[in-house]
């Protein structure tokens, strides 16, 4: 080769030449003169394949400015005057020697030349199918590929054999075919690659002649299939579990050195010849015993969340579960997984979890509950919007709650006494009713605070936060929300506080709800009759509250140990009092003493019953007074000399009694219960009757004979030991006896306990006369009064004339009395009663001649709670 058929190897020769040229230049330099262009990055070369590119660098120093030129094989390139050039797509030609050459004003300099080598991509064949032993006869499908795509040619290098395009047809013995690919501009010849196929004569289709069978084992132990097949020629193997292959399973035996749960399944063997294909499938169970492999989490969630436990166990057969708080079953409790709803204090604990199969049990780590309460508890105060106006909540600890609301501007309120506040804080009640003034509000959830002609239906509802002590709610049939915030439980009524239920003393209907909180703030809600009336205020430090109400009546109310009392002022000037008790207190309020003084004779025995409420039997005191009405302070005359006392429950007797102290063993246990109920002495030996003993719930009756003569007839209820007052009590008494003038029938009652009794006084003659009593000569015209002490209290001649007649009517049908004809001459009272003691007398009319006065009667008294 000599330097004409390589021009690009004149500049490098000039290079030694140039570099001479440069060293001469360096004086210059050092003494501060121009620098001609020194190259600082030679280019360096590269291999690539056709179509790839390569982007050659340079450099160079020298005053400015600096030109620089790529050659390839010592001609420049058009446009190639950066320090860099890039030389794309590449092709054959493009294989050559690159060097840049700088100048400026002052000279130039070469770089050193690279090459950059250009050749072919390789490719390689592949061809399909790679089984190699076929039927004699039949024919098989080539699939000839290359990595470049480029078609790939298929011969048929030698054998008995005649291919077809890419078909293989063999009559018999080794056939080999060939496929090539000659390359193009861009790719290299590929390799060619040959492969041998063999055509068999006289094959046989797999059979398999053992199948593996089905095997049992537990976990950790090792499990071998066996199977055997044949087939001409010999069949190769493989085997699936559920449809998939194990790698490397390519004999007729599998085995599994270790088993675990997760063997369990199908596994089939398929033996393969060119003439086919057999299967044989084995079921493997593998039993273990329950392992807990995810344990249940312990949690913290506020009382009223919803929790779920869930557990992860292993284990054949398949495990039973049982869950366990606090190491006790719990029932029905037999799922993987736990839910617990709405939680409560009570339900926190340690969770655990027993999974059991017939090879063993597990018991999972126990997760521990944590219940947060949430304490809504307290006094709230607020204003609604919407419908200006006051409320207050007050809700006890167990999450019961009382809710008042006054609406002046509406007319109306609301009084909600059986609110339930969800663990979570909100409450809600449907079944509030509002009226319109003059109509109060009840709530039909307990009994009504005030009686409601025509009530409307609405919802109230709410939300607690116990963090913030705020309330806020709707009542949405009035386009009102409310809103409020709990009361220090600390402050100077702190002891006054709570929820008080209080009467109008001596009407039917009077009615109140209050309530106090701790601060001193207080709320009520009001109703006599049908009209309605509220007030806000603040009691002083002496616990007295005085009020104008949204009517301008005058409330002035004392608050002490738990009682209230007080009166109230109507604009009109009419006067009334009020008393009452804070709720812990109610229900103790109760009959104690039922007396009935009147004439018996032979011919009108006076018959008393009365009635004992509450499910367990309760022990009274029963007598009949005559000799004991004699002496000083009574001074009756004409007593009864010796009575005789009969106990009925229906028409059987049940105790009866002469003489009060004999048989002589009962006398002390009498004389005991006498100081105990607070009933006058009898003196000893005297012919008085008394009758101690304990009865079941239910009406009882007694009579009282012995001949003609006043006598006092009593029943007292006798307490036994920290028995709570009133849980066992009288509820009604009545007494049928001679009304004659200067002789009235006169019924005696005491009521105790801390808040008024509401009471239904009954004076009966005329209906006696009707069926289905037909009592023959009875009062045509009784007229009833009721006395505290000696002071008339209110007074009732013909019932169905008294202003309340409705209230009446309705207490009778709820305490169980007989019903009065609608315009009956009989008397009738309904009256809230301050705890005392009181006579109901039942005589003529006034100015009654001497047949209209006299007669049969009955007086009757029944507890009336609203």
């Amino acid at each position: 080769m000599d330097n004409a058929s390589m021009p690009w190897l004149n500049p490098i020769m000039r290079f030694g030449f140039l570099a001479l040229c440069g060293l001469a230049a360096l004086p210059s330099l050092i003494w501060g003169q121009t620098a001609s262009p020194s190259i600082t990055l030679h280019p360096s070369g590269a291999s690539a394949y056709v179509g790839d590119s390569v982007t050659l660098s340079g450099g160079a120093d020298g005053d400015t400015p600096l030109v620089f030129q790529w050659y390839k094989g010592g001609t420049a390139v058009g446009g190639a005057t950066g320090t860099t050039f890039t030389v794309a797509p590449l092709a054959l030609t493009d294989t050559a020697l690159y060097y840049f050459i700088v100048t400026n004003p002052y000279g130039t300099a070469t770089s050193l030349p690279t090459a950059i080598y250009v050749t072919k991509r390789p490719q390689t064949l592949s061809l399909a199918p790679t089984v190699t032993t076929a039927i004699a006869g039949s024919s098989i499908v080539l699939t000839a590929t290359s990595s470049s795509n480029l078609p790939v040619s298929v011969t048929l290098v030698s054998g008995a054999a005649s291919l077809n395009g890419n078909i293989l047809t063999g009559s018999g013995g080794s056939v080999v075919v060939r496929a090539t690919q000659a390359g193009n501009d861009s790719f290299a010849a590929a390799e060619a690659l040959e492969r041998t196929y063999t055509f068999t004569s006289g094959s046989l289709s797999p059979f398999i002649t053992s199948p593996p069978p089905d095997q049992t084992v537990s976990a950790g132990t090792g499990v071998t299939f066996r199977a055997a097949a044949i087939g001409t020629p010999a069949p190769t193997y493989q085997w699936q579990k559920d449809g998939n292959a194990i790698a490397g399973a390519t004999t007729a035996t599998l085995t599994l050195a270790t088993t675990t749960l997760a063997d369990s399944g199908r596994y089939t063997l398929t033996a393969t010849n060119p003439a086919g294909s057999a299967t044989a499938t084995a079921t493997l169970t593998v039993r273990a015993a329950p392992t807990i492999t995810t344990a249940p989490i312990s949690q913290t969630v506020p009382a009223g969340e919803s929790v779920r436990f869930s557990v992860e166990v292993t284990g054949f057969p398949s495990p039973t579960f049982q869950w366990r708080r606090n190491g006790t079953a719990l029932t029905g409790a037999t799922n993987a997984t736990l839910a617990l709803a709405s939680v409560t204090t009570a339900s926190a604990g340690r969770y655990e979890v027993v999974a059991t199969n017939a090879l063993g049990a597990a018991t999972s780590a126990a997760a521990t509950l944590t219940v947060t309460s949430r304490d809504f508890s307290g006094t709230y105060f607020g204003r609604f919007a919407g419908a200006t106006g006051d409320f207050a909540l007050h809700v006890r600890a167990d999450r019961r709650a009382v809710f008042l609301g006054s609406l002046p501007g509406l007319q109306t309120g609301i009084a909600a006494l059986a609110l339930n506040v969800e663990l979570n804080g909100t409450f809600a009640l449907n079944t509030v009713t509002l009226a319109s003034a003059p109509e109060p509000v009840t709530a039909t959830t307990t009994a009504a605070p005030f009686p409601a002609a025509a009530p409307q239906p609405i919802s109230l509802r709410g939300s607690l936060n116990a963090e913030t002590g705020t309330v806020s709610g709707t009542v949405a049939e009035l386009n009102a929300t409310f809103d409020g915030v709990r009361v220090a439980p600390t402050g100077p009524a702190g002891a006054l506080a709570g929820v008080y239920r209080a009467a109008l003393i001596g009407s039917a209907s009077g009615r109140g709800d209050a309530i106090v909180a701790a601060d001193g703030q207080a709320l009520l809600l009001t109703a006599v009759g049908t009209t309605l009336d509220a007030a806000r205020g603040t009691l002083d430090g002496a616990g007295r509250l005085q009020v104008t109400t949204s009517s301008q009546a005058t409330l002035d109310l004392r608050f002490s140990a738990g009682v209230l009392n007080g009166t109230v002022r109507t604009p009109a000037g009419v006067t009334g009092t009020i008393a009452g008790a804070v709720e812990a207190q109610l229900g103790a309020e109760h009959i104690v003493n039922l007396s009935v003084r009147s004439v018996t004779s032979p011919a009108a025995n006076l018959i008393t019953g009365f009635v004992i409420a509450g499910t367990t039997p309760k022990q009274v005191l029963i007598r009949a007074a005559g000799p004991a009405l004699v002496p000083a302070p009574f001074n009756v005359a004409n007593a009864l000399g010796d009575p005789t006392l009969q106990l009925y429950r229906g028409n059987q007797v049940v105790g009866q009694n002469d003489d009060w102290g004999a048989p002589a063993a009962n006398a002390a246990a009498i004389t005991a219960a006498t100081t105990r109920a607070g009933a006058f002495p009898f003196r000893a030996g005297s012919a008085d009757a008394a009758l101690l003993t304990t009865l079941q719930p239910g009406p009882y009756s007694v009579v009282i004979g012995g001949g003609t003569g006043v006598m006092l007839a009593e029943v007292y209820e006798v307490l036994a030991n920290n028995e709570a007052a009133g849980a066992r009590r009288l509820v009604n008494v009545s007494s049928r006896g001679l009304v004659a003038p200067g002789s009235p029938l006169i019924a005696g009652f005491v009521v105790t306990g801390p808040a008024p009794q509401r009471l239904l006084i009954r004076g009966i003659g005329p209906t006696l006369g009707t069926p289905p009593f037909n009592v023959a000569g009875a009062l045509p015209n009784p007229q009833l009064t009721l006395f505290r002490d000696a002071t008339p209290v209110r007074t009732n001649d013909d019932w169905f004339r008294d202003p309340e007649a409705a209230l009446i009517r309705a207490a009778a049908t709820q305490s169980g009395a007989f019903a009065l004809g609608p315009n009956s001459l009989d008397a009738a009272l309904l009256v809230y009663l301050e705890p005392g003691a009181y006579t109901a007398q039942v005589t003529g009319p006034a100015n009654a001649n001497q047949a209209n006065a006299t007669g049969l009667a009955l007086v009757e008294i029944y507890e009336a709670a609203p």
